[in-house]
């Protein structure tokens, strides 16, 4: 006679996924996201000030030749 074993339910499949994830996010991601985030917000902020420094620029001509501003 063969023993009967229980079905295999969802959490049995989710929580190897999820132990996944989680070390991943542990591993990989939380070490890159201070010098990833401090990247993106210099990035930004030259970026404006690039722009700014530009739009000062051709603000100044405009009012010399009598453009729009």
């Amino acid at each position: 006679m063969r023993k009967q074993t229980a079905p295999m339910n969802l959490q049995e499949l989710l929580t190897p996924v999820a132990k996944f994830v989680e070390w991943t996010f542990e591993t990989l991601l939380i070490p890159v996201t201070n010098p990833f985030n401090a990247a993106v917000v210099l990035l930004i902020v030259s970026g404006i000030a690039m722009w700014l420094r530009k739009q000062g620029k051709f603000t100044a001509e405009a009012r010399r030749n009598g453009g729009i501003i």
